[in-house]
């Protein structure tokens, strides 16, 4: 009887043939590599089994992932879809060869022109340049036609190659089909390369964990049957380290992921608390429009004034030209009398008399010219009090418009406006006050705004009732965002307490794994004893051996069972953790929500409506 079992009856040969499975199919390759995976960089053929005189090229070892690249062996001759007439495909044809044999130190320097139409010489020297890609040892020993059609069969090449191509290989005829098919092996052994270049590593970025168990099966079962406990229990500490380690990096990466993220919240929070750039340009817009809108009324303004100054002007020289049309009759007049004067004969009574009604003529000139600049005084102080005050007034007017515009009263078509129009306007060129104005201020205006007046304080009081009612509403949903922090505290207390138990656990279970571990081994160490000591007792010891083997199996077996179950409960209980707490920060932003769109209505000037918060 052995000492060791299996589970099943499995002979020497066939756990030889199960272990050193992937090892039988080719040099180079490990244990980890997929079934019929092609060596590493380094290799001497890219064929299994190839040998020097080269019985079978490639086809039979090569990686069956890579099936569909080769293609499946064609029953009959095949129409050729490709457009091998087209002058453009031959070109794309020719540059990828080119680009190939230049990135690959093809020892010879060849152009576009050579490849439109090459020589034997030529073809030959690149045909076997790129069969050596996939076999080194490649050497052509015939003739070229016969060995390259045989190689490309041997690749699975799924169209025919005929020898007799392969004799006038730079005629237009049958140059186009073999460029064609060593287009077709330039980009099979691009993607060989790839493929080579990314051989194992997706299977170990996903399936990394399983990957290493199955490694550790591996490695562990074949240190089991050969007996190497010292080996099983280093497998199991590299083991346990390796997920230790990972747990290590899982929770770093954890840490790192929850700073990341308080990081990025904080930046939100900032971002959120400056100022809408948007509602900032429309302010300042809007700010602009009303500039220019005052520029444009100042400058009607300063029209207005230019006509009425031009006007008065005009009339200024109208009233000049009379003047000085009376002062040349004056002056007329003056000289017909002093004609008369020369003409009478004057005495000394008559003299005086004249210049006593000379001097009273100028005394009365003199009052009539101070009382007619006191007038013009008095005119150009009552012109510059009315340029004034109807400066002012189009300011007020100009004012009340704004104030309308923002109240919606303007136009006549607006919210508030009920069809009336309220937009004021002032002539200053009218000859009456009916045409200075173009509204009627008491009997159309007033009564308007009182109206809109009254309607608002009654919805102001509304509005402020509804307001009382919202920060009701608000300070009952803060104290329920406290108790829900206050429950999300409990639960992170509740789930510390669980994480020390889990520990507590963990700590128990590894101290009763040791345990086992110490009675395992006193248990071997006294078998070893009894075995040495009475060797006549060796079937009984064998399977009393057994029986404490088999306990130990059910010990570990129960042990691991407890660790997945704490694990399971666990990973539970940080399940419904993160769906409360997600739970609660969904109710939170509804919240949240719900008391900025209220804002928001208030803001607008606008009834809230009711807003339900789960």
């Amino acid at each position: 009887m052995s000492r060791r079992q299996t589970l099943a009856n499995v002979s020497p040969s066939q756990l030889n043939a199960k272990l050193g499975g992937n090892n039988a199919a080719g040099p180079g390759r490990s244990a980890k590599d997929p079934p019929g995976a092609l060596p590493a960089k380094g290799r001497k053929s890219m064929a299994v089994g190839m040998v020097a005189d080269r019985p079978s090229a490639v086809g039979a070892g090569l990686d069956p992932r890579r099936s569909s690249a080769f293609g499946t062996k064609p029953s009959g001759p095949k129409q050729d879809p490709r457009p091998l007439s087209s002058k453009d495909y031959q070109a794309s044809c020719i540059r990828a060869v080119i680009t190939y044999l230049s990135t690959h130190n093809f020892p010879a320097a060849v152009a576009p022109k050579t490849l439109a139409s090459p020589t034997g010489k030529d073809f030959a020297t690149i045909v076997t340049f790129l069969f050596q890609q996939v076999d080194p040892t490649f050497r052509i020993q015939g003739k070229v036609e016969d060995e390259v059609p045989v190689f490309f069969k041997r690749l699975n090449y799924p169209f025919q190659i005929s020898k007799s191509a392969l004799f006038a290989v730079g005629s237009p005829h049958s140059w186009p089909a073999v460029l064609a098919a060593l287009t077709w092996l330039v980009e099979l052994l691009n993607y060989m390369e790839k493929a080579d270049d990314n051989a194992g590593s997706a299977f170990e970025r996903e399936n990394k964990v399983e990957q290493e168990f199955l490694d550790y099966l591996s490695a562990g079962y074949g240190a089991f049957m050969s007996g190497n406990d010292d080996r099983c229990q280093q497998l199991d500490d590299e083991l346990a380290a390796k997920f230790t380690a990972r747990e290590g990096d899982l929770v770093a990466r954890c840490e790192q992921l929850k700073r990341a993220n308080a990081e990025v919240l904080a930046e939100l929070e900032r971002l959120r608390s400056l100022p809408d750039p948007v509602v900032v340009a429309q302010q300042q817009r809007e700010e602009q429009l009303v500039d220019m809108q005052k520029f444009e009324q100042l400058i009607q303004n300063l029209q207005g004034l230019k006509q009425t100054l031009t006007r008065k002007l005009s009339e200024k020289k109208s009233d000049l030209q009379a003047k000085q049309d009376q002062i040349a009759g004056a002056v007329a007049d003056v000289e017909q009398l002093r004609q008369r004067v020369a003409s009478q004969t004057i005495n000394k009574a008559d003299l005086n008399r004249m210049i006593m009604e000379r001097n009273k003529q100028n005394e009365m000139l003199n009052s009539e010219k101070e009382k007619c600049e006191q007038m013009e005084c008095k005119v150009h102080e009552q012109e510059v009090q009315i340029v004034h005050r109807l400066t002012a007034l189009e300011s007020t007017v100009e004012r009340y418009n704004k104030l309308a515009h923002r109240l919606k009263l303007i136009p006549a078509t607006s919210k508030r406006a009920d069809g009336t129009n309220y937009e004021l306007r002032i002539n200053r060129d009218s000859a009456n006050q009916a045409e200075f104005s173009s509204l009627d201020l008491k009997g159309v205006v007033k009564p308007g705004l009182e109206r809109l007046c009254e309607m608002y304080r009654t919805r102001a009081s509304e509005l402020s009732q509804d307001l009382i009612s919202l920060r009701e509403a608000c300070v009952a949903r803060a104290e329920r965002n406290v108790e829900k922090k206050e429950e999300n505290a409990a639960l992170e207390g509740e789930i510390a307490r669980l994480e020390a138990q889990l520990q507590a656990a963990k700590d128990a279970h590894e101290e009763k794994c040791r345990r086992l571990v110490a009675q395992a081994d006193s248990i071997k160490a006294q078998v070893d004893e009894f075995r040495s000591a009475a060797s006549n007792r060796t079937e009984h010891m064998e399977e009393r051996l057994s029986r404490v083997q088999a306990a130990y199996e059910q010990t570990k077996r129960d042990s691991e069972a407890e660790l997945s179950r704490l694990e399971s409960d666990l990973k539970a209980a940080m399940q419904m953790l993160i769906a409360h707490k997600e739970a609660v920060g969904g109710a939170i932003s509804r919240a949240a929500g719900a008391v900025r769109q209220v804002k928001a209505e208030l803001a607008a000037g606008g009834a809230p409506r009711p807003v339900a918060v789960a």
